[in-house]
């Protein structure tokens, strides 16, 4: 009786020791970035697309799929990816604050172990002409607008000195 009792125990111990190993292991998947993706511009939207596939096969479609970017100097942004085409690909719009170096990973808290091994973004600064042509325009507005003041004072001007003229003479 004793031996069958061991005997139980044992086999009672294996089953729980596999099906905890069975249960830590959970679910893991890969992300892959599109290929060609547009490295983004400071301050801009850019949208970047990857492919999630759960043990490196099975295409993730839905999800709380979470983007994660950690700018040059420390600062850590959050976005929310959403499916968009063929199974198991996301997309995601991310405003990246500064050029520079950001380092960025695809987490689903809810549900898989996400691997993620993705090249850094280099953001690049914004075009010293886009900054221009958006911050002067109220400025050369007014310019415009004063020299065409100036100028039809200037016209009023001499009408008048031209019309005393006209009406002084025989």
């Amino acid at each position: 009786m004793r031996q069958r009792l061991s005997l139980a125990s044992v086999i009672a111990s294996a089953a729980l020791l596999l099906g905890a190993g069975v249960a830590l292991a959970g679910g893991w998947a890969t992300v892959t970035p599109d290929p060609g993706t547009v490295a983004p511009t400071a301050g801009e939207t850019t949208t970047v697309g990857f492919t999630v596939l759960q043990h490196g096969k099975t295409p993730v479609g839905q999800g709380n799929v979470i983007v994660n970017a950690s700018g040059p100097d420390g600062q850590v942004l959050a976005f929310s990816a959403r499916p968009e085409g063929k199974a198991g690909h996301w997309v995601v719009d991310l405003m990246l604050p500064a050029a520079g170096t950001w380092e960025w990973s695809v987490t689903m808290p809810e549900q898989l172990e996400v691997s993620t091994h993705l090249e850094p973004l280099q953001v690049a600064t914004a075009s010293p002409s886009a900054v221009a042509s958006g911050s002067m325009l109220p400025i050369l507005l007014a310019v415009a607008a004063a020299l065409v003041l100036a100028l039809v004072l200037v016209l009023r001007r001499d009408m008048r000195t031209i019309a005393s003229r006209a009406l002084q003479r025989p």
